[in-house]
């Protein structure tokens, strides 16, 4: 007996055994097919439960897309960084759009397919795409295989950025120069010079640069290894931050303090309030690099470009990951670029040693007398 409706009742019941547990329960409903389908579910959240996965209350399956994302949020951002944070808004913002209305049922390989082609036709990257579908699975509580196994993720570049060419690095400057943001140009020269990621250096604070003993220290970093790291400054970063002091204390009208943020929150000309970091520097990125002819060029390649400048340097692997952060030496790896002409200058470095025991010009005349000496041995 699987299906049946007891004598006196008014719903379908189900009766069935799993791994030797009875179950039986009412399906709640007087429709025989309906209570079938009950019954499929219920062996399917034992499935799940068995395997690890917990299974759905009735109101988290008729929740609309717009509520389960917002509850996912809600968790999201008692443990999780600023950055971090901003992405699933940024996902978040893009899902409820398009599916915000969709309740769970409605969540379909189908459905999912059309608002993979929709973004696409946005003009929106097959990573972007992979990530925001990523934050739904998340919100809806299943991993991408279980809810929608047949569907694949969207081909991601293999490509991991670059470094900028020496030539390039000059045009980013000299367009940062003349921009009209006084923010781009410093905070372009720190990344520069130290590798910072930029939430790094929206959030560096004037209690963490010491200009005595010219070291900064990283505050919260993406990663564990890079909170707390100390880099050395050298002449032209130490300039970068006590110019950016003076600048401060002129636009403010009284001496720094050492809580204030290193670029505060500003208006479109001068600073504001400097108890905020700065909210955002996009806007002046997008216009210098364009100027510079460097469209493609991300913000996140100017890390990319100092850990390529210390690579060339011959800096060791170890210290180049005590100043970058990185955890292990497969990042490293990652972002180091080396450039064509620093290959170049080791390669000509290589040579091969006399095996003949005469000088190098001795033993190219032989390889090129040989063949004649051979020759005249053959025609006598």
């Amino acid at each position: 007996m699987a299906v049946y409706m007891p004598k006196g009742s008014k719903t379908y019941w189900v009766d069935f055994t799993y791994r030797g547990q009875r179950v039986r329960e009412s399906a709640g409903t007087r429709k025989k097919t309906v209570a079938r389908l009950y019954e499929d579910n219920r062996r399917s959240e034992l499935e799940k439960a068995r395997a690890g996965i917990r299974p759905e209350t009735p109101e988290q399956r008729i929740r609309t897309v717009r509520a389960a994302l917002k509850t996912y949020r809600e968790a999201y951002r008692v443990n999780h960084r600023e950055k971090s944070l901003a992405d699933v808004d940024r996902s978040r913002k893009h899902l409820e759009r398009l599916l915000g209305a969709a309740l769970m049922p409605d969540l379909t390989e189908s459905a999912i397919a059309q608002y993979m082609t929709t973004r696409k036709t946005e003009g929106v990257g097959n990573r972007t795409i992979n990530m925001e579908l990523e934050t739904l699975s998340r919100a809806v509580g299943h991993p991408w295989k279980l809810l929608w196994p047949k569907l694949r993720r969207l081909e991601e570049p293999s490509g991991v950025g670059r470094a900028l060419s020496v030539e390039e690095e000059q045009n980013l400057l000299r367009a940062a120069a003349t921009n009209r943001s006084p923010v781009v140009l410093p905070v372009l020269k720190i990344a520069l010079l130290t590798g910072l990621r930029l939430g790094e250096i929206r959030r560096l604070t004037w209690n963490r640069i010491d200009l005595s003993k010219r070291t900064l220290l990283v505050g919260q970093s993406k990663t564990k290894a890079g909170t707390g790291r100390m880099i050395p400054m050298h002449t032209e970063l130490y300039r970068v931050f006590t110019e950016q002091a003076a600048y401060l204390a002129r636009k403010l009208e009284r001496p720094i303090e050492q809580s204030w943020y290193v670029f505060p929150f500003m208006n479109r000309r001068k600073p504001v309030d400097p108890t905020q970091p700065v909210t955002s520097v996009k806007t002046a990125w997008e216009s210098v690099r364009e100027a510079a002819g460097l469209s493609d060029f991300r913000f996140h390649d100017l890390r990319h470009t100092a850990l390529t400048h210390l690579a060339e340097a011959g800096v060791p692997e170890e210290t180049m990951k005590s100043i970058m952060g990185h955890m292990s030496r497969a990042m490293l790896e990652r972002y180091s670029h080396i450039r064509m002409q620093a290959k170049r200058t080791a390669i000509d470095g290589l040579s091969l040693p006399d095996y003949s025991g005469q000088s190098g010009q001795d033993l190219n005349a032989h390889v090129k007398e040989s063949p004649k000496k051979s020759s005249e041995k053959r025609i006598q």
